[in-house]
């Protein structure tokens, strides 16, 4: 009787929570903020130790169980920046109902002796291994808020990152090198070299994952918010598929819009140790040759020449709701972790049964974001889902990834 009354109770719940609408564009939550929280400590380049930050911002009074998650990277061309200046965007979003953060990263590279000053490179294989860097750093970043998704009651399949030039590069890295075949040979033991009259080794810099916050919990997002980013091999865009809103003027003259290296419209030689890369425009095109289309991806590309955002306001609008209608769709930009298949369903009558292939977490949404239920259920475990719309969020030993129940 009392497991009947649940049911019941559990399907008007859900019902009475279809009716209301999944919305993340509107500011309206006050916010509370965790700063300055370290998140790890890495070597940088010059062989010294950088202790890692990371910004939390919350919203107060949402309710919500399973809170969105948008990581903010700052630009300076992994030389220069700091995770705070991107702190306006991260509250921006957390007055919507995400939870968001702003992270810092290794910085800094090798110069030449002259001139001894940013943003000339010793060699090519510098910037290659800063910005590799940067992404085993944000990749830890991400593993270290997913890892901590009960505490903010956080959505870890609902994961957003995005960053506005070398923090777009790294948000690309992030969320779609996921294979070590697509380590920079400049990321090996290489030779050193002599800075300011002292000998640097340049060590392999390891895995594509780094070393920070290895949680089990894996790096893939949701979306990606790439403002005037780009890539290095335009082979990396088939590995997932994440949702990305690309934003770019088209005479950028630090990162292209096209193919070039940074800082070709500068001069001075400058963009001559710096590797080629491939802007927004680029990205687009290889993108919807995979099949990219509606809110999988949305660009504004527009003239221009400056490297930095035309209009500030519209662009945080633009983004939000584009971020709120991939979360509301909940067939859109889901990418499974697993490549095995961890359940099947049953349907016997009126009734739906899942039966686990593995053991592990597995929790029952309404198509609102409301949880219904969560249980740890076992490898061919038979459990009823309740037959009424919803999403079923699950993380074993292998993977995690999300389906609908409804039949």
């Amino acid at each position: 009787m009392k497991r009947l009354l649940f049911l019941l109770s559990a399907v008007a719940t859900a019902f009475s929570a279809i009716a209301q609408p999944c919305d993340y564009t509107q500011k309206k939550y006050s916010i509370r903020q965790e700063l300055r929280t370290v998140y790890g400590v890495s070597k940088a380049f010059g062989n010294q130790m950088d202790t890692l930050f990371i910004d939390i911002y919350k919203p107060v009074g949402d309710n919500n169980t399973l809170r969105p998650i948008m990581l903010f990277i700052h630009g300076g061309g992994f030389s220069g920046g700091n995770y705070k200046d991107v702190t306006n965007q991260a509250k921006s979003f957390a007055q919507r109902g995400y939870v968001a953060a702003t992270a810092s990263y290794r910085l800094g590279f090798f110069r030449p002796v002259i001139p001894d000053q940013y943003p000339w490179a010793l060699d090519k294989a510098e910037p290659e291994r800063a910005a590799y860097r940067a992404m085993q750093d944000i990749k830890g970043a991400v593993r270290y808020l997913k890892g901590r998704n009960s505490k903010d009651s956080s959505d870890i399949l609902n994961f957003f990152i995005g960053g506005f030039s070398a923090g777009a590069i790294t948000s690309l890295n992030v969320a779609f090198v996921n294979d070590n075949k697509f380590r920079p040979a400049s990321c090996d033991s290489i030779n050193s070299v002599v800075y300011q009259g002292i000998n640097y080794k340049r060590p392999s810099l390891g895995s594509i994952d780094g070393t920070l916050n290895l949680n089990g919990h894996n790096t893939q997002v949701r979306g990606v918010l790439n403002y005037f980013g780009a890539v290095a091999d335009t082979a990396v865009l088939e590995t997932s598929k994440p949702a990305v809103f690309n934003y770019h003027q088209l005479g950028d003259p630090v990162v292209p819009a096209g193919i070039n290296r940074p800082f070709y419209g500068l001069g001075l030689g400058i963009s001559d140790n710096w590797p080629l890369l491939y802007g927004s425009t680029i990205i687009s095109r290889r993108l919807k040759a995979l099949g990219y289309s509606g809110i999988s991806m949305r660009n504004r590309i527009i003239s221009g020449n400056v490297h930095d955002v035309d209009n500030p306001a519209l662009m945080d609008t633009m983004t939000a709701n584009w971020a709120s209608a991939v979360i509301c769709s909940p067939n859109t930009g889901i990418s499974k972790v697993s490549q095995i298949k961890t359940y099947q369903l049953q349907t016997e009558g009126n009734k739906t049964f899942l039966f686990p292939l593995e053991t592990g977490t597995w929790e029952f949404y309404d198509m609102a974001g409301r949880m219904i239920k969560r249980a740890n259920i076992k490898a061919g475990q038979r459990t009823e889902i309740i037959r009424t719309p919803c999403l079923v969020r699950y993380q074993t030993n292998t993977g995690e990834g999300s389906f609908l129940c409804n039949p």
